[in-house]
């Protein structure tokens, strides 16, 4: 993922998002290639760190960490799930910049800090992609530094594991459907598939509760099993989080 990304860094420019993606795609030698490896490397990372997080809870794990390493864990997914989406908006296109509006609106809902955290991500209105585009960069970098770097020293990967999920990665490859919308008229538009649960709960909650309130419950309660006490009530109450989630999801993913 990060190398490939480093590929796709050099003839991108944030000033002109969709112009340099549509240039990426047809004019860099590799560049469609490259672009979908890097979707799919990021997907894959995305997946594994969801299936690290239930393979944590259910070894019961939080009963061996320290509050510190289980509160990375923790804070490690929404971290992701954020690097996935800026990466979606900083293609440029319609939908990314869609997605990125909603989430600059939602972003401005949060007690307080609203307008910082809009800076912070997004500001999408003001200035484009410009500051997911850097977020994604240089979070991807920190996380490499931080959470990469802890888990290869504790454990090194094999190279013929790290073989195979490339093979595995460059067979899938041409199947990926990374199309790109214009300008246009669009009555439904959909973000990521991660994102849809949000994009359905606005339907019916208040953004506040819907894009902030709602998102940042299932990290809090995931990590909040690791308290000793109410434990049992936070892993139910998670469990009815994710059902909820994953309802939503799939009721905005068949529309």
């Amino acid at each position: 993922m990060i190398l490939s990304g480093l590929v796709l860094a050099y003839p991108y420019k944030e000033t002109l998002p969709l112009v340099s993606t549509v240039g990426i795609e047809n004019l860099v030698p590799f560049g469609r290639l490259f672009r979908r490896l890097h979707y799919l490397t990021g997907l894959l990372t995305l997946v594994f760190l969801l299936y690290h997080a239930f393979e944590a809870w259910r070894a019961q794990s939080y009963e061996r960490r320290s509050w510190l390493r289980w509160l990375g864990l923790g804070l490690t997914l929404p971290w992701m799930f954020l690097l996935a989406f800026t990466g979606y908006i900083a293609r440029g296109d319609q939908t990314g910049l869609f997605a990125g509006y909603i989430a600059e609106t939602l972003s401005l809902h949060v007690p307080f800090l609203g307008p910082y955290v809009n800076a912070f991500f997004f500001l999408v209105r003001e200035e484009g992609v410009h500051r997911a585009y850097w977020f994604h960069l240089y979070g991807s970098g920190l996380m490499l530094l931080t959470v990469g770097l802890w888990h290869f020293r504790l454990r090194r990967t094999p190279l013929n594991h790290l073989l195979y999920w490339g093979t595995f990665s460059l067979a899938l490859v041409p199947f990926l459907p990374l199309g790109l919308h214009g300008p246009g008229n669009y009555l439904l538009v959909k973000g990521p598939w991660f994102f849809v649960g949000i994009q359905e709960a606005l339907r019916y909650l208040p953004p506040t509760w819907a894009g902030v309130i709602f998102p940042l419950l299932g990290p809090a309660l995931y990590i909040g099993i690791k308290a000793s006490s109410g434990r049992t009530v936070f892993k139910v109450a998670f469990l009815l989080w994710l059902g909820t989630y994953g309802g939503l999801t799939i009721v905005g993913l068949a529309r």
